[in-house]
């Protein structure tokens, strides 16, 4: 029965939060409620024993010029995020991330992981997290600069999976190596196995001090066909989400062998100016006489704050973090994105298109942010939503949100 999957999901979250919970319990002290950047947290005076919630709230709408294809103006509840978060014993910490946007529960990261390895330099974790690949996939909602990562990382990074990894770093370098099977939401097989997956990623940083660091990075994830089942599919929405049109789609590609992720990642940031770019290539092996299939994608971006605030690095985690803005008006955030996206190479013709986007942001403080965004995407004849839609539609939106954090 269907139901049977959902049930041991539910019964391995219950698992996780009675582990945390039985934790907690057996600390030697009380816990003590605290703020820590606009977040309230109960700890132990000892350090041993913390957790807290953690929510997000997305409110988002877009309005469309349309070309050659009619798309639906809206709003929608993109996120609605509530997350139990615990340290135990000082070196265990347990995540428990859930989405109940459009009406959906949807488990995002679920795990435990232990963090006292390589003397406390390193980690192993075990559950549904983002796999190491990429540097704007690896960067959390909350701290994200565009409503919507690329149109290249939507449509080929593989996001979050089952698995484990282990991750060691230092001040000026990370490196992270798991094994992923599926999906969270692909919990049965019948006759065929779950495909396995191995992801790596290596970051080194330099030049950084308080508002300064030059971040470079490279992935590569080796991957099957989930289930055993020789199909493939790559697609991706032209950079927004209150619409579902996804233009460019190969649809169902057969006869995979396997196929290989590979991606590079620069940022800089010198005070208010923080400049960012990715590039991923895909290299599909397909059987017998048919040919391998080369798709990629890219962007680069600027920003520029306009008051004296800056983007926080996070080394550890090799991603950047949450803004607190230095003065009580918030800080102010112009931003500019240029993203292309290639799937279409020998007999598979999913499309080719590139966006370009102008934004400016307000970070009204630490828990309330407003984004703003023009954006003009230029889809060729193939990108057609595999011949539902009319090709070379190149049409503009206006999009914006309201994120709230908590």
């Amino acid at each position: 029965m269907k139901p049977r999957g959902n049930q041991l999901l539910w019964v391995a979250t219950a698992l996780l939060l009675a582990t945390i919970a039985a934790g907690t319990a057996g600390a030697a002290t009380p816990l003590h409620a605290s703020s820590e950047d606009g977040y309230l947290v109960f700890g132990s005076d000892d350090g041993q024993f913390k957790w807290w919630l953690d929510g997000r709230i997305n409110l988002d709408g877009a309005f469309f010029i349309e070309d050659k294809n009619p798309l639906g103006d809206g709003v929608q509840l993109r996120r609605a995020r509530l997350s139990f978060k615990a340290i135990l014993w000082g070196d265990w910490y347990a995540e428990w991330d859930v989405d109940f946007a459009e009406e959906i529960v949807g488990m995002k990261d679920t795990y435990l992981r232990y963090d006292n390895l390589f003397d406390r330099q390193g980690y192993v974790r075990v559950g549904n997290f983002r796999e190491p690949f990429g540097l704007e996939e690896n960067t959390s909602s909350r701290n994200i600069q565009f409503q919507e990562r690329s149109q290249a990382t939507d449509g080929f990074v593989p996001g979050r999976k089952m698995g484990i990894e282990v991750a060691r770093f230092a001040p000026c370098y990370r490196v992270a190596m798991g094994v992923f099977g599926p999906d969270v939401t692909e919990y049965e097989t019948e006759a065929d196995d779950m495909a396995w997956n191995v992801t790596g990623r290596l970051n080194a940083n330099f030049l950084r001090d308080e508002d300064t660091v030059l971040h470079l990075g490279v992935a590569a994830s080796r991957r099957q066909p989930q289930f055993d089942s020789g199909r493939l599919r790559f697609r991706t929405r032209n950079e927004y989400h209150v619409n579902n049109y996804k233009y460019v789609d190969t649809d169902n590609i057969s006869s995979v062998d396997g196929y290989d992720l590979l991606g590079g990642e620069a940022a800089f940031v010198d005070g208010r100016l923080r400049l960012q770019g990715e590039v991923i290539d895909v290299n599909v092996d397909r059987a017998g006489a048919l040919d391998d299939l080369d798709f990629g994608g890219w962007y680069a971006s600027a920003s520029y704050f306009l008051t004296d605030d800056s983007h926080p690095y996070e080394w550890k985690d090799a991603e950047f973090g949450r803004l607190v803005p230095q003065g009580r008006r918030g800080a102010v955030e112009t931003l500019v994105r240029y993203s292309a996206v290639d799937m279409s190479d020998a007999d598979v013709h999913g499309g080719e298109s590139t966006a370009l986007t102008l934004g400016v942001n307000w970070h009204a403080n630490a828990n309330i942010r407003f984004y703003n965004s023009l954006v003009l995407v230029d889809n060729d004849a193939d990108a057609n939503a595999k011949g539902a839609l009319v090709g070379d539609d190149d049409f503009r939106f206006y999009q914006c949100r309201v994120l709230i954090m908590f």
